[in-house]
């Protein structure tokens, strides 16, 4: 190989590491841009009381209907920052419920925003 053909194999390949690192930062930009939204929407609502959100349902499977708004709201939030499983034990925590009931309820909330 020629001197010529080394430096742009190198800068090739150093192009593709950069490439990289900013789809990793531009991840990272969106999950703290969408933690600041839920904080920010949380703050927002201080003066509103806000709901228990550890009461268990009053049937099984189905979510306090108070408190399904907000939890909505974030597990939307997690679900475009790509945290798909986090909004599921979110959901699970806060609803009391199985694995199973958590990933159906979030798969058809995403269903319905898109």
């Amino acid at each position: 190989m020629e001197t010529v053909e080394i430096i742009a194999v190198s800068a090739l390949i150093l192009s593709l590491l950069l490439l990289l690192k900013v789809f990793s930062l531009q991840r990272q930009l969106n999950e703290i841009k969408s933690e600041l939204q839920w904080t920010i929407s949380r703050e927002g609502m201080a003066g509103l009381p806000r709901p228990n959100l550890t009461t268990p349902p009053s049937s099984p499977g189905m979510p306090h209907v108070s408190s399904s708004a907000n939890i909505d709201e974030r597990l939307l939030m997690l679900i475009a920052a790509g945290k798909r499983i986090q909004a599921i034990k979110e959901y699970r925590e806060v609803s009391d419920v199985g694995l199973k009931e958590a990933k159906d309820y979030v798969d058809d909330l995403e269903r319905r925003q898109y």
